[in-house]
């Protein structure tokens, strides 16, 4: 198993699993847009194998927003998406960011547990922030 930043030659496995798993996708224009010109962007894949098993999508200043996150349903429930997160708040503090904050769907309750299992706590919801549907919003200090 090997975690490493994305590069664009990742983009079209992204899309296809963004695809698979949310049934749609922020598209390959906005990820080579954020891997390539934004320098507030960070995206990190996990791979077992040279197979690809997920990715991590950042956005970062003093804190930090995640943009998008999916592990192959196949790879669900492996630890796979505890390791990618791991690894991405240790980044984080390497940046010295203090603050991760996400959105979910309120209905998407494998994601949410996932989150409050990862220390995310609530902090509000975000009303229609979804297409006929709410957003909870996650938040999680990084540890120093």
């Amino acid at each position: 198993m090997s975690i490493r930043r994305a590069t664009i030659n990742d983009i079209t496995k992204i899309v296809e699993l963004e695809i698979q798993v949310f049934h749609e996708t922020l598209g390959e224009t906005f990820l080579y847009d954020e891997m390539s010109i934004n320098p507030f962007s960070r995206m990190y894949v996990i791979e077992d194998q040279s197979r690809f098993i997920g990715f991590i999508g950042l956005r970062i200043d003093e804190q930090a927003e995640l943009m998008n996150f999916a592990i192959d349903p196949i790879y669900q429930h492996q630890g796979y998406g505890h390791k990618l997160m791991t690894y991405a708040l240790e980044e984080l503090k390497k940046e010295d960011v203090s603050l991760l904050t996400l959105e979910v769907r309120e209905s998407n309750q494998n994601a949410r547990h996932f989150y409050e299992s990862c220390g995310f706590k609530v902090s509000h919801k975000r009303k229609q922030y979804y297409p006929n549907e709410d957003a909870i919003v996650y938040m999680k200090e990084v540890e120093k």
